[in-house]
């Protein structure tokens, strides 16, 4: 990654969106910039390990990351994967906690990191912040019983699959920005966010594409009938 490739003025971002940080007043900006270290990362790299001290919070500037957890058997399972203006580590910071998952750059990309005595007293100095994190930890508690009834009130393995690609494959191939259209996830990563076997996740794949409900190019795949695979996600 080239130097002057690095964006640093939240202000004058071309990526800034109505993200968590991103959609702070002008003022917060301001001092956000004051606050944070901007970094360009290469795929595979690791903002954070799990069980590591929760020394601040990274936010996903650009590409995408995967949050992953490990068993005390060393079975790794994706638990959720993370998209650009993600903020990571929020949850362990807030609470003084070792950080819950590893976080792994899945394409490259930059991130922002603001150390955890910068970050609460920003939070201190000014109510917006402290609210936007209040409602991002609410909002993160909420999608935690979705990911939960997504997947353990899943009737079958068909309706577990139509949910993820529903949320993470394009409609159409003219849709697709050239990337793999499952973010670059093998069979048996897709097997460990759905607690399927990988057998199982690529026998459904099969029944999916014969029943025409997706087109297949090499590892990419798309929707070819969203509400086919909709009616199937709400069995």
């Amino acid at each position: 990654m080239r130097s002057q490739d690095l964006i640093n003025d939240c202000l004058n971002c071309p990526m800034r969106g109505d993200q968590f940080f991103c959609d702070f007043s002008v003022r917060c900006l301001e001092c956000l910039n004051g606050l944070k270290c901007s970094c360009k990362r290469t795929k595979g790299e690791q903002l954070f390990t799990e069980g590591q001290p929760a020394d601040g919070i990274f936010v996903l500037c650009s590409g995408r990351a995967k949050l992953s957890m490990a068993s005390y058997e060393g079975r790794t399972i994706i638990i959720n994967i993370s998209e650009a203006g993600d903020v990571l580590g929020l949850n362990a910071v807030i609470s003084d906690r070792p950080y819950e998952v590893t976080a792994e750059l899945m394409k490259p990309g930059q991130d922002a990191f603001i150390p955890r005595p910068l970050l609460l007293q920003f939070m201190k100095d000014n109510e917006e912040v402290a609210m936007h994190v209040t409602e991002h930890l609410s909002g993160s508690y909420y999608t935690a019983h979705e990911a939960i009834r997504s997947v353990g009130l899943a009737s079958n393995p068909a309706q577990r699959l139509a949910k993820l690609l529903l949320s993470l494959c394009p409609n159409t191939p003219e849709e697709d920005d050239g990337e793999d259209s499952l973010l670059g996830l093998t069979h048996q990563e897709i097997a460990d966010i759905l607690g399927l076997s990988r057998q199982t996740v690529t026998r459904e794949f099969s029944e999916f594409r014969k029943e025409g409900l997706l087109q297949v190019s090499g590892s990419s795949h798309w929707i070819c009938d969203r509400l086919a695979l909709g009616e199937i996600a709400q069995l």
